[in-house]
């Protein structure tokens, strides 16, 4: 992520929106993490930048992520820097290529010995708003060719007359991120006077009795449209008779032990006859892990696509065994194929929020909404309040105080519950209630009982409950305190009913805490004092002021429409490219990707029966080749290494310990090494 590698031709593509911004040569804006590359890495980017150059008329070169990759020393101030770019050679480039994915995977697993820290230093070449990148460290433009360049026709999604088609990996009555956003994006497309087709995923019906609630099941995917465009108009409120909304489906499958709707097969296969304009594709990863089609932005002008899921916490609570149990090797794992596939399938990633791992041409937005139905709910209330007097307004908000609604999962349940138990008799006057169901819902009563056993916390529990139901109108204060989403809807729901939120610090609240500072409360995730100092505040502010005409777009489906629309930009610089996907290591990434699927199908299988946990046997196809491949020479050579690596390590760290040992007796007088 953090070294430039020379081996690619001139991309010379920019994925920058004036939302966030562009920063080139440099780390993301917001301070994130930096990761040291590791150093075959290092090695492999010196060999690239020693290898023979030949000129070319790009300037720039296209970062993994949502970088500018260029040397500053072509400034404004006349000197030539790196201007030089090299010719596309096959080897160099397939070389590049995987020096680039094994440095990802080697500078994630940094982590692990403690090589992550944060950046202490600003971007050197930041560009913000639309105007010319800048190189802060000799305050001159990067390059003298004129203003910012505008986004490409392509990428330029305002016009009416662009065709949009979203592909999501699941529906209605699944209430689930990517059914209920993906149909609610539609439709606001459509209302805008766009042609959209959603094509969503049919299982069959055994499955769908393992997924819908209350028993919905549907003998064909006629019957399941019809209840999914009722439910437009009894919950969004919008009819989609007549708008330009085509509603087709897919052939999918629904794998239980990881949660998650799978296409059957080549889902491109079920467009129809319409136009391929935009494509959006809501979790390109689980859409794209197995795809054995056609390549995306061939067929379509600009492919954006939308990530909703935090993989690394996500995966943690599946209960993986063996090889895939490990969470370095898994998330490891998880992590070079999702960005093998944007790479390959994506001209524009976007993330809800800076939550989880960096990915290609990677853009961190919010484009979701709520359904207006919420807002109104808001605006309703605060007339009701307003009518009844502030004092009486008052009184009636704190009977109900504090709320929670999550799925009854303790992996949902916990945080709430740990900062109750932490917390002890110090919150036991705040009443706190919890909506939910599942299958931990009695062991979170448990626990529950247990804490008004020991605190006297007031905490109840009741069923589930949709977030629009009056039962929620009278309670003030909103608290979620979990941070394993990408971007928590249920909290935008909470803003736009008016009422205060308390959340940790976390980056999937980032965009909640920027845009609304006078309604959010924030706390230090760990730090109880914090939690209770942000529970006081929010009991002490009593009900908001009502949402402005501003604030209340911001959370609507309008302005998400609209930052959708910001966020999916491309903008090029110099060279012949005019999209992400068009470049080398793009183009490369689909043919080692669609290589896996359909030219070594043993690894395909491979992969997926560890990802996907399916076991046809008593042992899989990867423990069979560990145990041939542990019999060779080469093994055996390997493992020789790794004991003398171990024993190595062991040995300095019991040197390490006497030394310290040493001095904490008062044996040595010399500074200690840092623990």
């Amino acid at each position: 992520k953090t070294v430039q590698l020379r081996a690619m031709p001139a991309a010379a593509v920019v994925v920058a929106a004036p939302v966030p911004g562009l920063v080139a040569d440099g780390p993301p804006l917001g301070n994130p993490i930096v990761q040291r590359p590791a150093p075959l890495v290092r090695a492999a980017s010196l060999w690239f930048r020693q290898a023979p150059r030949t000129p070319a008329s790009g300037q720039f070169l296209r970062g993994r992520s949502r970088h500018v990759t260029r040397n500053a020393g072509a400034a404004g101030d006349g000197s030539s820097g790196d201007s030089e770019d090299e010719e596309a050679n096959p080897f160099q480039t397939f070389v590049g290529f995987m020096a680039g994915l094994i440095g990802s995977v080697f500078s994630w697993m940094g982590s692990l010995d403690g090589s992550r820290e944060e950046s202490t230093s600003t971007a050197r070449i930041v560009q913000q708003l639309g105007q010319s990148p800048i190189d802060t460290q000799i305050n001159k433009p990067v390059y003298s060719l004129g203003a910012f360049p505008k986004c490409t026709d392509a990428s330029n999604l305002r016009s009416r007359a662009r065709h949009f088609t979203i592909v999501t990996t699941a529906a209605l009555p699944w209430k689930t991120g990517p059914a209920i956003n993906a149909l609610l994006r539609a439709l606001s497309l459509a209302k805008r006077g766009n042609p959209v087709v959603l094509l969503m995923p049919f299982v069959t019906r055994e499955e769908q009795q393992k997924l819908f609630p209350d028993g919905e099941v549907f003998e064909n995917h006629m019957d399941q449209e019809q209840y999914i465009r009722k439910w437009c108009v009894e919950r969004a409120n919008i009819s989609s008779a007549g708008l330009p909304l085509e509603l087709r489906w897919y052939t999918a499958k629904y794998v239980e032990e990881v949660r998650s709707i799978f296409p059957s097969g080549d889902c491109s296969e079920e467009l129809g006859d319409g136009p391929r304009d935009v494509l959006i594709l809501e979790e390109p990863e689980h859409l794209c892990w197995y795809h054995e089609g056609q390549r995306w932005p061939k067929i379509f002008s600009h492919v954006i696509g939308v990530v909703h899921t935090n993989y690394q916490s996500y995966l943690g609570g599946i209960g993986y065994e063996g090889l895939m149990g490990t969470p370095a090797i898994r998330d490891n794992i998880v992590f070079t194929f999702t960005s093998l596939v944007c790479s390959a399938y994506c001209d524009v990633t976007i993330k809800l929020s800076k939550t989880g791992a960096t990915l290609p041409n990677e853009v961190s937005c919010n484009i979701n909404g709520v359904r207006e139905e919420f807002l109104e709910i808001g605006r309703r209330c605060a007339q009701k309040r307003s009518q009844a007097g502030k004092a009486k307004a008052a009184e009636e908000g704190l009977k109900g105080q504090v709320y929670y609604l999550g799925k009854g999962v303790l992996a949902k349940w916990e945080n709430m519950l740990t900062i109750l138990q932490e917390s002890g008799p110090a919150l036991a006057d705040v009443a706190f209630d919890g909506y939910g169901s599942g299958p931990d819902w009695e062991a979170i009563a448990n626990r529950a009982e247990q804490l008004r056993t020991m605190y006297g916390t007031q905490l109840k529990l009741f069923g589930s409950q949709d977030h629009s139901d009056e039962v929620f109108f009278d309670y003030p204060i909103f608290m979620n305190p979990s941070t394993s989403e990408m971007l928590c809807t249920v909290t935008a729901e909470a803003l736009a009913m008016g009422k205060r939120v308390i959340l940790p610090k976390h980056s999937s609240n980032t965009w909640f805490l920027e845009n609304f500072p006078d309604r959010c409360h924030s706390y230090q995730p760990g730090d109880f004092v914090s939690v209770e100092s942000a529970v006081r505040s929010a009991l002490a502010g009593g009900w908001p002021s009502p949402l402005t005409e501003e604030a209340s777009r911001q959370l609507s489906w309008e302005g998400a429409v609209e930052r959708l629309f910001d966020a999916a930009e491309v903008r090029v610089l110099s060279g012949s490219f005019s999209r992400p996907s068009e470049v080398a290591g793009a183009r490369l990434a689909y043919e080692l990707h669609h290589g896996l699927q359909t030219d070594t199908p043993l690894v395909s299988k491979l992969l997926k029966e560890m990802t996907l946990k399916s076991r046809p046997s008593s042992r899989t196809p990867w423990e069979d080749y560990m145990i041939e491949w542990q019999k060779t020479g080469t093994s055996k050579k390997i493992v020789e290494q790794v004991d003398v690596q171990v024993r190595q390590v062991q040995q300095d760290a019991v040197q390490r310990q006497e030394r310290i040992l040493e001095w904490v007796n008062g044996q040595q007088t010399s500074k200690p090494p840092p623990p």
